[in-house]
């Protein structure tokens, strides 16, 4: 086998491989082993690059709310209608996230991921400068949640799926150290804007975010690559195939249950802890330790699905996503069962994040996984619009603004919904109760 070390992905010129790659619906572990062809540091800095372009494109979008605060408290003070548009932006941001993903998924496959990375950095450092010259909340929709939200919805697919590629012994692992850049970024980033909101203005820390996102974020592109790509695939030869496969509807259903549930306790439950009485700053300090434990859970949860099996690992992360809602949330009124709650719901809630693109190569194949992942994610972007306002309107429904066992139940519901879905797909896929699957 010769390989073309010119080109941005490596391609490999074998006839074999050709074959292996243009055949769709192979198992993950039917995979070449890219080790065997190319040096053990390459996969690793694939790892580390796709860990720092999702602790940018994430962190900033868990840190707007830090602007946003400032921006409502001191900027447009009083003025109700600016600032309910200000609080679209985040929500633009989280669409924006997922809604590309099915472009970029396919461009990443049939073009270049590292050009498309690097092309989606360069959007989101475009939108951050453009945001620091608005002078109105709509201008900032259009800069933050439009512009930026392309450039982190090109990178986000592309990022998630190429560690995958790479590994075959400790593939779960490496998209989830991959995916867990998500609750890094956050945790690094917003303390960071918090400091440059407060020194200089919203205008500069957004002008400097832009200057970091460019510089950290192009270095992490140039690694940024996959050993093994098609290259006679096309822009016109987009396959429309997998729609006609009812395990891949049942998977995006699942999928679409998961996203409209995932954000709403994360929203909501510093609510729901004040409202029974927690201080707002204790109630920040539980919502840290859930986002502490997803990104740990990223992590842990990709480690295990390297030993009992990605499917079986997808099963149990939604089957305690769903019982935390259930069953702790509504008891969750002091301070311990706070704590618990934060660390099973992060903990299952973000493994999901690293389970998900894993499943679909599981299922669907590897060699086309950046594609199908992204129309997962396009799916995703349909459940982030809907999950939250309909949560909301649950909370103002019965009871007036206190009805959290009704959004507990509810968003309890959808998880249950996505782990009946995984359940009927883990048996399509093998009917064995402890096979590694």
């Amino acid at each position: 086998m010769t390989m073309d070390k010119d080109s941005d992905d490596w391609i490999a010129k074998s006839p074999a491989t050709d074959a292996l790659i243009i055949d769709g619906g192979a198992d993950l572990n039917n995979t070449l082993d890219p080790t065997l062809e190319f040096p053990t540091y390459t996969r690793y800095a694939v790892v580390a690059s796709c860990f720092v372009i999702q602790g940018l494109s994430c962190g900033l979008v868990h840190s707007w709310g830090v602007q946003q605060e400032y921006l409502a408290a001191n900027v447009y003070v009083g003025e109700t209608s600016k600032i309910k548009t200000l609080s679209y932006i985040g929500t633009l941001m989280y669409f924006s996230l997922y809604l590309w993903g099915m472009l970029a998924g396919w461009l990443a496959e049939v073009w270049s991921y590292r050009k498309l990375c690097f092309v989606g950095i360069v959007i989101m450092a475009i939108g951050q400068l453009l945001a620091s010259f608005c002078k109105e909340p709509w201008q900032l929709c259009l800069t933050e949640g439009v512009v930026f939200g392309l450039g982190i919805g090109l990178v986000f697919s592309p990022t998630s799926t190429a560690p995958a590629r790479w590994f075959t012994k400790r593939r779960g692992l490496a998209t989830g150290v991959a995916v867990a850049g998500v609750g890094v970024g956050g945790l690094v980033i917003a303390p960071l804007t918090e400091f440059l909101v407060r020194e200089t203005s919203v205008e500069w820390s957004l002008r400097i975010s832009a200057i970091y996102i460019i510089v950290l974020g192009s270095i992490a592109c140039y690694f940024v690559r996959v050993p093994f790509q098609d290259k006679t695939r096309t822009l016109r030869s987009f396959d429309w195939h997998a729609f006609g496969d009812w395990r891949f509807a049942i998977h995006a259903w699942m999928v679409f249950f998961v996203t409209a549930a995932y954000i709403v306790p994360y929203a909501f439950l510093p609510e729901f802890w004040v409202d029974n009485g927690i201080s707002s700053q204790t109630a920040s300090v539980l919502i840290a330790v859930a986002n502490v434990a997803s990104s740990v859970g990223r992590v842990a949860t990709g480690f295990a699905a390297d030993y009992i099996g990605v499917l079986n690992s997808l099963v149990l992360c939604l089957a305690i996503a769903s019982i935390s809602c259930f069953v702790l949330w509504p008891f969750a009124t002091g301070i311990g069962v706070g704590v618990v709650m934060g660390l099973c719901y992060g903990f299952t809630a973000g493994g999901y994040w690293s389970l998900a693109p894993l499943a679909a190569g599981k299922l669907f194949g590897v060699d086309k996984l950046a594609s199908n992942a992204g129309i997962f994610y396009t799916v995703s972007a349909v459940g982030a619009w809907l999950g939250g306002p309909a949560a909301g309107a649950i909370l103002s429904g019965p009871g007036h603004g206190t009805n959290f066992i009704g959004m507990s139940a509810y968003v309890g519901a959808l998880w249950l919904a996505a782990l009946v879905l995984a359940i009927v797909n883990r048996s399509l896929f093998s009917k064995r109760f402890f096979a590694k699957i």
